[in-house]
């Protein structure tokens, strides 16, 4: 992979400082790319997808990943989203419970 940082180290630092991120992939995503590419904010499109093709940016699913372990190990980094899921599946572990 053509990319020097380290996707984990760089995941968790923006997900320490835009707790935004914490529950939008794709904002996430945007801004790993950003610290990749400080110039892409002024970069024409054509110039990213060009950039993108060619393998400079870290694979979309590799930041997914390492969000998910990261918020995993460390709950601090966890957004208001997985909060929401856990009390849902309490709900629907009770339901199960009372039908079965």
């Amino acid at each position: 992979m053509a990319v020097n940082l380290n996707i984990t180290d760089t995941v968790k630092e923006i997900l320490t400082k835009h707790p935004e991120t914490k529950d939008n992939d794709e904002y996430l995503i945007l801004k790993v790319w950003v610290k990749q590419n400080p110039n892409l904010k002024t970069a024409l499109f054509i110039d990213f997808a060009r950039s993108f093709k060619s393998g400079k940016f870290a694979n979309t699913e590799s930041i997914r990943r390492s969000r998910a372990q990261l918020q995993k190990e460390y709950p601090e980094l966890r957004g208001n989203a997985y909060e929401q899921r856990m009390e849902k599946q309490s709900k629907i572990k009770e339901q199960l419970k009372n039908n079965f």
